[in-house]
This record gives C-alpha cells, structure tokens and sequence, in this order.
C-alpha cells in the first residue's frame, strides 16, 4: 500500500502531496490552459512553469498544502467553462487560473459569480474587472506604447493592421485603430482574417496596393502561419510587428519583430529553461508569479473564527496590498492598481536566426 502511495505521489507531480502525512488544510487551485490544438506550446509551457513554482514552493514551510488540478481547454472557450465549473463543484477550487483575454474573459464572469479568485495572463482591460478577478500580464496600455515607440524609431508613418476577429483582439483593434490616427499616423487598412482560412492572397495583394510602412499583425496559429507564409509567397515584403505570439511562427516571420512582457530575471528564466528544458514564451513568467502571489496571500491572510483556510473575500485584500509586503517577484517591477491588473514593463525582441532574441528593453 505505502509503494502505491508513493507511486500516485509521483504520478500527480503538480499535487502538494504532503496532504497525505500531515493534517494542514489543502488549497487547491485550478488551471485552465491548452496543453493540445493550434496553442498548445503555450499550454504545456504553461504546465511546466506551475509545475516548477509548485516544486519550488514546497520547499518552504508552508501554513497550508498546496494542490494545482489542471485541464485542457483546447483553447475553446466551451471547454474553458467546463474546466473551471468542474473545478469549483468536484475539486473545490479556492482559486483558478486562465490564459488569453478569450477564456479570461469568460473565466471572470464565472469568478464574480462563484466568488473564487481568479487570476489571468491576458492582453486585455476586461478580464481583471471584478472584486475576484486579476490579470498578471503587461497590459495593454504598455504594450501599445512600445508599439507606438517602435514606429517613431523606425519613422513608419503608414500602418496596416491585420488582425483575428476574436474576443481579445476585436477589443484591442477597437482601440488601437483610432489611437493610432490621433498619433499623426495612417492606418491604410484594417483587415480581419478568418481563423479557418487558407487562401489570404486576395486580401495580401489588396494589402499591398495600400504601401503600407509596416503591418501591426495580430493573429494567432495556424492563422498567423498561413498569412506569413503567403505575404512571403505574394512579395508583401514589410515590416511587422505583433504582440506576444510570433513564436509559434518563427520561421514564417524570421527578421520580424514583436512586443512582449517582460519574461522575468535573468536567473528566473536560467531556472526555467533548466529544470523544464523548455524555452520560455509568453505568459510563462506570469504563471510561475501568478501562482507564488497566490500562495504569499493565502499564507499572509488571517482566518475568521471557525474557518480552516482564509477566506477569498479577506485574500483578495492581500493580493490588492501585495506591493506593500515582503512579497519577492520574479519580475524585475510590477505595479497592482485597485482593480487587481498586474502590469510589467513591455520589451521588443526580433525573430533572428529562428530564435526570439531581445533587442530592447
């Protein structure tokens, strides 16, 4: 029996299983990522950096046992509310986490509702709204000014934006297409691709009678595959420049740059790299500090009369106030404002030699 435990123990390598030898309370969190479909690099990075904050975590003398439950969602948003619904009613989950405005978006509604924390990676204004909800990612306001600053270096004048009709990306094209005119700039098309597309050569060589200076790309795989391949086909040679996810399509865009977050020290993505052998994207760093953030505010909340773990109303006040405790980030600066966005510096990195290397941060 004791050989069966241990093995179970090993098996279940995001479970706190200390549950099994000690009687501290067990808080448990879920997390709803795409560890298969067009995404799935990011999901399973995702996996490894919980994974890797769980193992570390454990290393300290924590008040509470910590379980992590993880599901696919195939990045659909159906999927995303099965998750985090079978979270709350069969695991009991104090707390969930998301990835990208499309599912966090969804997941946030779920949180207000059911009064467990949230806490998203998400490029977007919406999905930290609410008293349970928090976004751990650079936000949009300073991805968009380092987007913007890199125009002025390059003296681009004429932008064209291709973008994803998704959730997440409608809202950002809602914003940044008129902002972009305020700042002396001329937006010369603004297209939506359709996800299932194929053939995208009419619309590239509409694209390409408009001479744009450079083309704001916001799309996803396979999508973004088939449009980089193609305007290379089509002799759309120009600039572009995305936010977050040209590395799902390095070779399509190499010499391309892109707007990210700020990916953490230089020790924390050593640590990452080393004990996961895998290379560090997007939303890896936020997970990772994500869930630590989690962990200082359950461990750093006080118990009412009669409660074995804090309660979420009380650990939301932790989270709020996190700046001001001992908490230690693996970012190098993060601000939280009252509505719960954690935001990081935004950095420029270029596709060189099929590698994301920094250009600047």
């Amino acid at each position: 029996m004791r050989k069966l435990l241990i093995s179970l123990c090993a098996v279940l390598a995001l479970t706190a299983c200390d549950n099994q030898k000690s009687d501290k309370p067990t808080i448990t969190i879920g997390a709803s990522v795409p560890l298969t479909g067009d995404v799935a690099m990011y999901g399973n990075a995702l996996k490894k950096s919980l994974d890797l904050a769980l193992k570390d975590l454990n290393k300290q003398d924590l008040k509470y046992n910590y379980k992590i439950v993880i599901e696919d969602d195939k990045f659909d948003v159906k999927q995303v509310l099965t998750n985090v619904n079978r979270f709350k009613s069969i695991n009991g989950a104090n707390a969930v986490m998301s990835f990208w405005g499309t599912a966090g978006t969804v997941v946030s509604d779920w949180a207000e509702k059911n009064k467990v924390i949230h806490m998203a990676c998400a490029a977007s204004d919406k999905v930290g709204l609410g008293y349970y909800n928090f976004n751990h990612a650079t936000q949009p306001k300073t991805l968009v000014d380092r987007v913007l600053k890199y125009f002025r270096d390059n003296n681009f004048k004429k932008v064209g934006i291709v973008y994803l009709p998704a959730l997440e990306i409608q809202e950002h094209v809602d914003f940044v297409a008129p902002l972009f005119k305020t700042k002396g700039l001329d937006v010369v098309f603004v297209t939506p691709l359709n996800h299932d597309g194929r053939d995208f050569n009419i619309e590239i060589q509409k694209m390409k009678a408009k001479s744009p200076d450079v083309i704001y790309v916001l799309l996803q795989s396979p999508t973004l595959n088939v449009f980089g391949k193609q305007s290379k086909e089509q002799g759309l040679n120009v600039p572009m420049l995305s936010i977050n996810n040209m590395v799902t399509a390095l070779e399509e865009y190499e010499g391309q740059a892109f707007v990210t977050e700020d990916s953490g020290t230089s020790s924390f993505t050593e640590h990452f790299e080393s004990a996961t052998g895998t290379e560090q994207v997007g939303c890896v760093v936020n997970f990772y500090d994500g869930l630590n953030m989690l962990v200082h505010a359950y461990e750093n909340t006080e118990l009412r009369d009669g409660e074995t773990v804090p309660n979420n109303e009380d650990v939301v006040k932790t989270l709020l106030n996190i700046k001001n405790s001992d908490f230690k980030s693996v970012i190098s600066n993060i601000t939280i404002d009252e509505e719960g966005n954690i935001d990081s510096p935004a950095v420029l990195k270029r596709i060189i030699n099929g590698k994301p290397v920094m250009v600047e941060k």
